[in-house]
């Protein structure tokens, strides 16, 4: 088997300390903790616009939104649940606004406490407004761990690494989903993972959709060196160019070696990658929901 396979084990033996409901220090993905964070006129015939500003972007043109299953208040605002194949999905529409939505992804760590407590949503909620964004969390098909197969048992501690890539299918179905039923602007998307989510994103998504589904990756507590072909050209700058990464880690990690040369390797194949090391943090013990919708703020 693939070295990787040793991160993945230790990887899930943590997770099922890292999931709890408790309290403790820790904030990271399993925390409810956040912070408060035209035309002018005239004949224009054959004219080529002075400049971008004020122009529409490229969007889906999707409308209509998804078939709410149930919905759960989260501070004031309600959150609609619905499901796209094997993927449950938790939306949040923003106050206001028009034209077309920014589409933020948050894909959770193990144990997806921070999707089922909606608790992701708090610090979302002013960058929906603010940037006119549709912020979705998205739930693994097995109910718990992005990165291992959709068939996983979550109250086990096997590991069954997604080798076969059916999680990055589910979630292109669901993304594709949710494009269809909302009007989403065609720039680049807004991603969030955190712990098993962000091994997800370095292993699986962008290696295997970050040429079809690119965006501002904000990366926290986790990330692995990916042993994929890539299907699309990451060799090409201009594609690379659309998917610059944030990764934000603690120094006392258990993960850190492996978050490290991801680090390296993103950087060794030229992509914009910028680092933040957190002092004295360990595994997620920091806020990460306010790290990741900082990045999101930053990079509108």
């Amino acid at each position: 088997m693939r070295s990787r396979f040793v991160l993945l084990v230790s990887l899930t033996l943590a997770a099922f300390a890292c999931s709890s409901e408790s309290p403790a220090p820790a904030v990271g993905p399993t925390s409810d903790a956040a912070p408060e964070p035209a035309s002018d006129g005239g004949d224009t015939t054959d004219a080529a616009p002075p400049s971008d500003v004020g122009t529409t972007p490229p969007s889906s043109g999707g409308k209509g939104g998804l078939t709410c299953t149930s919905r759960v208040d989260v501070s004031g605002r309600s959150i609609c649940t619905a499901k796209v194949g094997s993927v449950e999905l938790r939306i949040l529409e923003p106050m206001g606004g028009t034209g077309p939505l920014r589409l933020g992804v948050y894909l959770h760590g193990d144990g997806a406490a921070a999707h089922k407590s909606g608790s992701v949503f708090k610090p979302m909620i002013a960058w929906a407004d603010a940037q006119h964004g549709l912020g979705v969390s998205f739930l693994a098909p097995n109910g718990c761990a992005w990165w291992q197969t959709p068939t996983h048992d979550c109250t086990s501690q096997q590991t069954d690494p997604d080798l076969a890539g059916a999680n990055a299918a589910a979630l292109v179905a669901a993304v594709d989903a949710v494009t269809t039923a909302y009007d989403i602007r065609a720039d680049g998307m807004r991603y969030y993972s955190a712990s098993g989510g962000s091994i997800f994103l370095t292993d699986e998504w962008i290696p295997l959709q970050g040429g079809t589904y690119p965006g501002v990756f904000a990366i926290m507590c986790g990330g692995v060196v990916s042993s994929r072909t890539y299907t699309w050209d990451a060799k090409d700058a201009t594609s690379r160019a659309k998917n610059p990464l944030w990764f934000t880690y603690g120094d006392k990690d258990f993960l850190l070696t492996d978050e490290q040369a991801s680090v390296a390797a993103f950087k060794g194949s030229g992509f914009a990658v910028t680092e933040k090391v957190i002092a004295g943090a360990g595994h997620c013990e920091f806020d990460a929901h306010g790290e990741a919708i900082g990045i999101w703020s930053a990079n509108p």
